[in-house]
């Protein structure tokens, strides 16, 4: 059947004479017009094109053989019509020398057919990224070395700024920097370029920079957040009561905003931060005052003072010394081009020397072949070139938004520029999501944007809106959302009317027995936080014990794929949720295949989620690039290898003595390291096979172990022997099959995936024998190389395509594909914006960024350069990963679930719902760039629907009216984290067999075995209780143990289990806690010279000096009360520890005590042997008339002198006893 096909379809498949621009939206179809637009070029009666004549590039060498196979089975059906068609035929024939290929690989076979214009040794080969990697760092040592050598001035100044405490930081940099130039056509001169910048002159105009520009439109996109909410609060102060004396000062804040966004000029702006100042606001006490209103148009007022202050001192703080500080970091910057520059010279000519060509040389070796420059700097397209344009009829590039620069100089050297325009470009700027590649979406936009909608010109642009993929439900989400959040600043585009998709998918209609509800969008929010976990002890300093957990708490990635394990397991149960079957051409209950999780990032995630989804009996399948080397059987032969290379490794040696390969047990290993514990153990292993019988160290050594370890090392050697002249995949095979390894693993549990890793292996080893590296001990460098810089390789795939799993994956991996069930997850993690803290950034446009550095003064801070390339860097990638939201959202036809979670879902919640409450339409550009992760802009927008109720109601927004023409429908469901604790796995079967045994009674007595059965089952172990007792207590922890203790309770508390807390540096509160106060109490009271405390000046004078000397900071030393201290020392007690000839404060001590004498109701005849250590210090004591004075220092609020008597007996007594036995005093 014909396929019918759109108007714009049409026009783009049969438009000619001109550039066109196909912008085709997620699911338009664009592959197939692609197809159709080369079919029909190919099949023209009137104007028909040779297949060969024809230049198609495409993103990936899959698609590339999959276009050629789409065009073929086009040919061939057309042949079965016309079988008498030379044309056809013809076309048929010249397909298998088509030009449908990468753009690496049309690069290639532009060099392989010019290399004499370059000078390349016409046996050049592609080198391997790991060979590359490696290639790369012995240059990189080798620049290193002679420049320490040299002792090359700049060199040693930017190692010292900018290295630690040795050389990776400033190697890294160079090498970050040398791959991020060579995305640029002329990476030597845009080095020069970007370095020169930095070239200043002594009145350097900062407002003539290119940084300028930037950091103003950033600067707006702030202010205007800062005006919205300037304008919320003076809404909330004049619809409340009783504190319209806040109206006048902020009404001045906001006209003080207005100006600063009027500015234009630097000097304007310089003007009004330096003018800006936010009045104090009156302080009224009115009991008719609306108090939740005052405090709530004071705190809004309180960000926006924080976020003007942050802007003015990002631009003015260091104003004066800008063009400065760029002038010194010229030299650093300079000498770092120049290392780069000598680092490619020296890689280029290592690279020759081996002739090979790599993935950076592809490109840019094919554009020197096909410019010429002038002496001028012009740039022409040269000979060659010019024979491709007359070559090529037409140039079709798939996925262009994802081009780079370089690519695009080399399609616009062979593209028809005077004669009629030749180049067909397809693609979607909001699935261009490889800027980490150095992808440029800007190309896209620029065409876009300049191309004409009309049907004449040449230039011209469709678009392909109609999504021919989804459901309309999915669609009207879709374009729900990022009418919200996507715009110019931040998405890089407007997505507006015009961007929307449009449905146009086929979906029969829906029976009666399928659910509505399953139609909606789900969005299923988790909160992070444990409601379970008890607070502490406000009154106890020194901690309380938290209730007992029956469950360890899973992690926040373990909760999620609980929740999406369990919502999977709902959709499979559900027989009313049914999914189309295209093949089958009717609807079908859903099954595992058609599911997909979507993940940001598989590493961490992935792993987790599998062990959970396996746990409800999920078939599951990450497809990840990690994972391989950790494998069991990878990391064996990895630690083989290691040791046949060198022996004289402990770690890798021990693998393979307790590996099945050898199967030493771990009271042989003991008796081995026991022969000398001073060796490595390979020497140890050398010294029983050499030793005679009558050598002490080996006496108890047995001849069993001996025989074991001769036979060990006499495989050893012999597998030594054969790797020197053994190729390494040869060799690798020999180890499988000689230690029987490879048949071992297949008995395994998953052995077939286990064989197929090794093959894996293998495989790496036959491609190593193809690099210019050889050697078993470069191999292990290899892999080292590739396990730690390509990011691991995965586990090999044995998964067919029709295997019944759920598939998780990247969302990456997920383009061009679709699946009936999306459900996209981890979308609360925070976005990674790491880059923008390295020491230089980069940029195409706006070059580097340093952290001005001083090692003179030691002073480091962000240049003015650096500030507005994070800005910008930042910008680039908030629009990247709303695009790579898109193409997750856009994968699903027929079900949608995304999951989060948020830390407290609560206070989350109004963070979202401000976003709604200062501005109608749009969701502001301020909230949409201040996202910390992808919930970030979901749920404010979900919270502006009318079905985000849930969201507005615990957000505390009651009196919103949402946008209630919108189409699309949202589920919205909130999580605790309590629901997920326990183990979700159906336990049925087991409690049936506990119910069985329960029933099978003892009791009777009608069993011949009862007695026996009785006695062992009811058996108890006699010193039960010793393992439960600690063998160290520390003072407080006794107190805190039986402080409250009943003598009904005995010893049983032992069991119970503590929680521990959050450590104090996660902590976001700078607020000291009762236990840190009377931490620094004790601090001051141990240090301070007893014979200068009589006036306040004295104890205050002692204070700053324990600052001085570093044992307390500012910050605590404020929070201490000199006049407490003083009364103390002015009371009886401090005035007889002033007198006393001997005190001694801070004593630590260790004593032994009867277990007995802690446990009152441990019988004495069965554990009056057991000794338990006693640690503690005590706060201060003091002689008196031959006799101690214990002090034990409290800052308790005390109502009841009695009670806190009571309360601390057990720890007063505790000491009280430590001192008796440390001096024999009483």
């Amino acid at each position: 059947m014909d396929t019918k096909w759109t108007q714009e379809q049409r026009e783009a498949i049969f438009t000619k004479n001109c550039n066109l621009l196909v912008a085709a939206g997620a699911g338009a179809g664009k592959t197939a017009v692609l197809v159709e637009r080369i079919i029909q070029k190919i099949t023209d009666n009137e104007d028909d094109v040779d297949v060969d004549k024809l230049l198609v590039v495409t993103f990936t060498n899959a698609a590339a053989s999959e276009m050629r196979e789409r065009i073929g089975d086009a040919i061939s059906k057309k042949l079965e019509v016309m079988p008498e068609s030379k044309n056809l035929q013809k076309q048929l024939m010249l397909l298998n020398k088509s030009n449908i290929m990468t753009i690496h690989s049309f690069c290639l076979q532009v060099i392989k057919n010019n290399f004499h214009i370059i000078d390349l040794d016409p046996n050049f080969r592609v080198c391997d990224e790991t060979e590359s990697i490696l290639l790369k760092q012995e240059t990189i040592d080798e620049v290193f070395e002679d420049k320490y050598e040299q002792s090359d001035e700049g060199f040693i100044q930017l190692v010292k700024c900018y290295g630690g405490k040795n050389d990776f930081k400033v190697e890294n940099m160079i090498l970050d920097l040398y791959e991020f130039a060579k995305s640029n056509p002329w990476p030597e001169k845009w080095i020069s370029t970007m370095v020169e910048r930095f070239n200043v002159e002594e009145d350097f105009n900062f407002e003539k920079s290119p940084w300028f520009p930037v950091i103003l439109d950033y600067m707006i996109v702030e202010l205007q957040g800062c005006k919205s909410k300037m304008e919320k609060a003076i809404e909330i102060v004049e619809n409340a009561q009783g504190i319209n004396y806040y109206l006048e000062p902020m009404k001045k804040d906001l006209q003080n905003i207005n100006n600063i966004m009027q500015c234009i000029s630097l000097e304007e702006l310089k003007y009004q931060f330096d003018n800006l100042q936010f009045e104090k606001l009156p302080v009224k006490r009115n009991k008719d005052a609306d108090k939740e209103a005052k405090e709530k148009s004071k705190k809004i007022r309180d960000d926006v003072k924080k976020k003007i202050t942050e802007i003015s001192e990002d631009i003015f703080l260091k104003m004066s010394s800008m063009g400065k500080d760029l002038k010194e970091m010229y030299p650093k910057m300079k000498s770092l081009g120049k290392i780069v520059m000598e680092f490619n010279e020296r890689y280029g000519a290592k690279k020759r020397e081996r002739g090979l060509v790599d993935f950076n040389d592809i490109e840019h070796f094919c554009l020197n072949i096909l410019i010429d420059t002038k002496e001028n700097g012009d740039i022409t397209p040269s000979k060659i070139a010019l024979e491709y344009r007359q070559k090529f009829e037409e140039i079709l590039i798939d996925e262009y938004q994802d081009s780079n620069e370089v690519q695009e100089v080399i399609m616009n050297a062979i593209s028809k520029k005077n004669d009629i325009p030749n180049t067909f470009m397809v693609g979607d700027v909001k699935q261009s999501i490889y800027r980490f590649r150095q992808a440029k979406p800007e190309l896209f936009l620029d065409k876009y944007n300049r191309y004409s909608d009309n049907r004449v010109g040449n230039e011209r642009k469709i678009k392909l809106f109609k999504n021919f993929r989804s459901r309309p439900e999915i669609i009207f989400a879709v374009n729900y959302v990022f009418n919200q959040i996507m715009s110019v600043n931040i998405g890089e585009l407007e997505y507006d009317e015009g961007e929307m998709l449009k449905s146009g998918a086929d979906f029969p209609e829906l029976g009666e027995n399928v659910m509505d509800a399953e139609s909606k969008i789900e969005l299923h929010l988790l909160d992070k936080k444990d409601n379970e976990v008890c607070e502490d002890n406000s009154q106890n300093p020194e901690g309380a014990e938290a209730e007992n957990i029956n469950e360890e708490t899973p992690d926040n990635i373990q909760i999620e794929a609980r929740l999406v394990g369990k919502r999977i397991i709902d959709l499979i149960n559900n027989e009313k949720f049914k999914v189309y079957d295209k093949d089958e051409k009717k609807y079908r209950n859903v099954t595992y295949k058609d599911i997909v999780i979507l993940l940001r990032t598989t590493s961490n995630w992935a792993p987790t989620f599998v062990e959970e989804l396996k746990s409800f009996g999920i078939p599951v399948f990450a497809d990840t690039n990690t994972g391989y080397f950790d494998n069991i059987e990878i990391r064996t032969i990895i630690s083989l290898l290691q040791i046949i290379d060198n022996p004289i490794q402990d770690i890798p040696l021990l693998s393979i003595l307790r590996s099945p390969i050898e199967g030493f047990s771990s009271e042989e290993i003991i008796d081995i390291r026991m022969v000398d514990r001073n060796i490595n153990f390979f020497s140890a292993l050398k010294i029983i096979i050499e030793s005679d019988d009558a050598d002490e160290r080996i006496k108890h050594v047995s001849k069993e172990l001996k025989d074991k370890v001769s036979n060990f090392l006499n495989k050893l050697k012999k597998w030594r022997k054969k790797s020197l002249y053994m190729p390494i995949d040869e060799f690798i095979w020999y180890i499988y099959t000689d230690t029987g390894y490879y048949g071992f693993v297949g008995a395994m549990p998953g052995g077939k995936q286990r064989q197929a890793n090794l093959r894996i292996l293998f495989q790496r080893a036959k491609q190593y024998e193809s690099t210019s590296y050889k050697g078993l001990f470069n191999f292990i460098n290899f892999i080292n190389k590739l396990r730690n810089s390509s990011g691991d390789m995965g586990s090999a795939k044995i998964l067919g395509e029709n295997e019944d799993v759920v598939r998780i994956m990247s969302v990456h991996k997920s383009k061009g594909l679709e699946f009936p069930v999306v459900i996209l997850s981890g979308t609360g993690k925070n976005f990674n914006l790491m880059d923008m803290n390295r020491s230089v950034l980069f940029h195409s446009e706006l070059g580097l960024g340093p952290e001005y550095v001083n090692i003179d003064r030691r002073i480091s801070y962000p240049t003015i350069a650096k500030q507005v390339l994070k800005k910008k860097i930042k910008v680039e990638t908030l629009s990247e990963e709303m695009r790579i939201l898109y193409v997750a959202l856009t994968r699903a036809k027929e079900k949608l679930i995304i999951t989060g979670t948020a830390k407290d879902l609560e206070k989350t919640s109004e963070k979202w719902c401000e976003a709604i409450k200062y501005e109608e339409g749009k969701i502001p550009e301020y909230v949409v760039i201040n996202a910390k992760n992808y919930l970030d802009w979901i749920v404010p927008a979900v919270a502006k629907h009318l079905s985000g109720k849930v969201i507005r109601d615990i957000g505390g927004v009651y009196d919103f009216e949402p946008l209630v023409d919108d189409k699309s429908k949202w589920c919205v469901k909130l999580w605790r984290k309590e629901n997920f604790k326990n183990d979700l796995r159906d336990e049925n079967e087991k409690e049936d067999i506990i119910k069985i045994v329960k029933d099978e009674s003892l009791n009777g007595g009608n069993s011949i075995y009862y007695e026996e059965v009785n006695r062992r089952l009811n058996w108890q172990y006699k010193y039960k209780e010793s393992c439960n007792i600690p063998s160290k207590f520390s003072v407080s922890e006794i107190k805190r143990r039986f402080d409250f203790l009943s003598a009904d309770e005995g010893s049983s508390f032992l069991v119970d289990s503590s929680k521990l807390n959050k450590p104090v540096f996660l902590q976001k509160t700078t607020k000291l806690s009762a236990s840190e106060k009377g931490t620094l109490l004790h601090t001051v009271m141990q240090h301070v010279d007893l014979k200068k405390v009589s006036n306040y000046e004295e104890i205050s004078n002692q204070v700053n000096d324990l600052v001085n000397r570093e044992f307390i900071t500012r910050e605590e030393a404020n929070s201490i009360d000199a006049n407490k201290i003083l009364k103390f020392f002015n009371s009886s007690l401090g005035k007889r520890m002033i007198k006393s000839k001997k005190v001694l404060r801070e004593v630590p001590f260790i004593v032994s005590l009867d277990s007995t004498e802690l446990y009152k109701d441990l019988p004495r005849d069965v554990y009056g042997e057991e000794k338990v250590l006693l640690q503690g210090i005590i706060d201060c004591y003091f002689e008196e008339d031959d006799e101690l004075v214990l002090l034990d220092y409290k800052t308790d609020y005390v109502d009841d002198l009695d009670k806190i008597k009571e309360r601390y007996s057990v720890q007063i007594k505790c000491y009280k006893n430590a001192l008796e036995r440390l001096t024999g005093k009483i």
